[in-house]
């Protein structure tokens, strides 16, 4: 039994091309589907959801686009760090992609101040 669901339809590994829509306003871009299955598949292996895994796919791949690099030199440099370094770098590369009202991020260990950790007791 079909179920009925508004989300695209997903591409075969066939197709040559996926299209990509940035805007809803925007002409949508192509991207080798090739390319985009083993950024896809990188992303899943070190933890990724799938669909964390295929967003942060599109956005390194149209960020290499835009920057004129190739997208596989970059998974390439991408595997030669750890877990902590590339969830940073996927950050950054994110919140230059997002509205300047929102942020990605996350926490590093509080560190107080050493005048105020003096007064407390512990």
């Amino acid at each position: 039994m079909a179920t009925y669901n508004n989300l695209p339809p997903t591409p075969s590994r066939q197709d040559s091309t996926i299209r990509a829509f940035d805007n809803y306003y925007e002409q949508p871009f192509e991207l080798n589907a090739g390319t985009f299955y083993m950024m896809k598949g990188f992303f899943q292996k070190r933890g990724f959801a799938d669909s964390a895994a295929e967003s942060v796919a599109v956005t390194l791949m149209k960020q290499a686009k835009v920057d004129g690099y190739n997208p596989l030199e970059v998974l390439d440099n991408l595997g030669a760090i750890d877990n902590v370094e590339l969830n940073s770098v996927v950050s950054e590369i994110l919140n230059y992609n997002r509205f300047k009202t929102s942020f990605i991020g996350y926490a590093n260990g509080f560190q107080p101040n050493a005048e105020v950790a003096r007064n407390i007791i512990a």
